[in-house]
Order: C-alpha cells, then sequence, then structure tokens
C-alpha cells in the first residue's frame, strides 16, 4: 500500500474507533459542559493522539531508517548504499533512487578526481623538470666556477669562498631532493618497487628512523596510475609517521593476493583515535587518491599503539 494511504487508512481508523467509543459509551456531552465531561473528553483525546502517534511512527519507520543512512554516507568512502527492507513501493522506490544518485556521484568524484590530480601530477612533473633543468644546472655552474676560483684565490680569502661554495652545493641538494619529491625519477625509469626502495632509503637517510620493507613483483600488474596512487600514499603515511607519530620503527609491505595489491605501511609511533581526530589534508589526500583508483583505503590506529595504512587494490 502506497505511503499516503497507509497515513490515510491510520487516521481513519483512529477516527472510526473514538467514534465507536462514543456511539457506545454512556457518556453525554451537557452544555454548558461539566468539569468531569471535561476530563472525560481531555482523557479520550489524549489516548486517540497516542495511538494515532503510534500507528505512525511505525509507518514512518521506513523513511527514518533511511535518512539515517543517507547521513551516513561518506563520499571519501565509497561502495556504501541504502537497503532498507519495507514493503512500501514508495519509500523502496525512494531508496532505489538514492542508490542511483549516488552511483553518478562517485561516477563524477572519480572522473574529476582523476582529471584534477592528472593535472596536478603533470604540474609536478613540469616544475621538477624546470628545477632540475634551471635551477640545478644554475647552481651547478656556480659551484664549479668557485671552485675554480678557489684554486686560485689567496689563502686570506679561501676560507669565505669555502663557505659559500658549502652554501651553494647545500642550496643545490635541496633543489635535487624538491625536484625528487614533486616527481621522483625512479617511478617513470624504473618502476614502483625501485621507487619505494628509494624512498623508505631516503627516509631512514634524512631522519633515522629505522624503516622495514618487503617488496614482491606485484606491482608489475599495476597501471601507471594505480602505481602512482601506491607511490604517493606510501609517502603520505611515511611522512605522517615522522612528523606526527614520533615512531622509532616503520614497516613498509607491498603484497599480492589473488590478484590484489596491497600496500600496508605500519610503525610503533604514539598512534591517535580516529572517532576524536578528522580527516586533515594529509588522510583526506589519501583517501581521495584511493578514492580515483577505486581501491579501499584503511587507516586504524591505537593510542600507545602505532597507526596502520593500508590501501587495497583489487
Amino acid at each position: 500500500m502506497p505511503l499516503l494511504w497507509r497515513v490515510f487508512a491510520t487516521n481513519a481508523a483512529v477516527l472510526a474507533a473514538a467514534t465507536l467509543v462514543l456511539v457506545i459509551s454512556p457518556a453525554t456531552v451537557s452544555f454548558p459542559i461539566a468539569l468531569t465531561e471535561l476530563i472525560v473528553l481531555a482523557g479520550g483525546l489524549g489516548a486517540m493522539l497516542a495511538l494515532d502517534l503510534m500507528l505512525l511512527r511505525r509507518a514512518f519507520g521506513p523513511l527514518r531508517r533511511l535518512t539515517a543512512m543517507m547521513r551516513g554516507v561518506d563520499p571519501l568512502r565509497p561502495g556504501g548504499r541504502a537497503t532498507v527492507a519495507t514493503s512500501d513501493p514508495e519509500v523502496a522506490q525512494l531508496t532505489g533512487a538514492f542508490n542511483e544518485m549516488l552511483d553518478r556521484l562517485e561516477l563524477e568524484r572519480r572522473d574529476s578526481a582523476r582529471r584534477a590530480l592528472s593535472a596536478q601530477e603533470s604540474e609536478r612533473r613540469r616544475i621538477a623538470r624546470e628545477l632540475h633543468d634551471q635551477v640545478g644546472q644554475v647552481l651547478t655552474a656556480a659551484l664549479l666556477q668557485l671552485e675554480r676560483l678557489q684554486r686560485d684565490i689567496d689563502d686570506e680569502h679561501r676560507a669565505s669562498l669555502e663557505d659559500t661554495r658549502e652554501a651553494v652545493r647545500g642550496s643545490l641538494e635541496d633543489v635535487r631532493a624538491i625536484a625528487s619529491r614533486l616527481r621522483p625519477e625512479a617511478l617513470d625509469d624504473l618502476g614502483l618497487n625501485s621507487a619505494l626502495t628509494a624512498l623508505t632509503n631516503d627516509v631512514a637517510r634524512q631522519t633515522g628512523i629505522s624503516v622495514d620493507r618487503s617488496l614482491t613483483p606485484a606491482a608489475a600488474a599495476l597501471s601507471p596510475e594505480e602505481e602512482l596512487v601506491v607511490y604517493r600514499v606510501a609517502q603520505e603515511a611515511l611522512t605522517n609517521a615522522v612528523r606526527h607519530s614520533g615512531a622509532q620503527r616503520v614497516s613498509l609491505t607491498l603484497a599480492a593476493d589473488n590478484g590484489a595489491a596491497e600496500l600496508t605501511v605500519r610503525d610503533d609511533g604514539g598512534g591517535f583515535d580516529p572517532a576524536t581526530v578528522g580527516d586533515g589534508s594529509g588522510l583526506r589526500g589519501m583517501r581521495e587518491r584511493a578514492v580515483l583508483i577505486d581501491a579501499v583505503l584503511d587507516i586504524t590506529s591505537t593510542i600507545g599503539a602505532g597507526t596502520t595504512v593500508r590501501l587495497t587494490i583489487r
């Protein structure tokens, strides 16, 4: 029965029951109305309203459950759909329309994210190339010129020139490091496993944190877009472990199982409470990249027991 007629039937049943009670009841209403008669009428009205509310609450129950499920939908955790068991065709149609809308939104969001991240990676690649080819070459030329001047200068000014040369050398290394973070050359030239190896080696060398690494040839079956997402998620997870967790040991694992690739980054840091900590820019960026390739990102953390980031590509 449609919802409209269910509500109408509910109200009609309540009114019919109230009319029947008035017909068979010996109660009468005089004019002016007596206090006892007013009390009886008020009690009857209260009982009728309570019965009507109970029946209507039952009739609108599927809508309340559907509303609660709608509010729980998270665009960064795709795949969730409303499943409200009901015999009401209107509520069933509303549930189906909502699920269809989610399908369209997730598809559009994935396409939009793919275009945005593709443009972002292209810009990263361009900036990294310019840093390497232009700024890096200028600093390299300046470093060579300073080394040549150092051989010809007198001892009085040689120490000052040495300080300048080391400053230029440090700037050159910083430029190369920035270019590498913007777009890792190893990912384009040697593949995902080599890029992850270089990434973990750099983290261990720069921070002193022990990084355990276990990589399998699973990445060979991934597309370039999936490889890039795996690398960026690993990069962000390692960065969070270094900056925020206070970890002393981090493990990175890339494995394959039944055609699925799984990246796991686990640290022994202080952890956090997911219920009280929202998605910052780093966590949100990882979730957006997972949505891009229709992967599943799971982040679990316990205060005092570290954090685990798991990316599963099916």
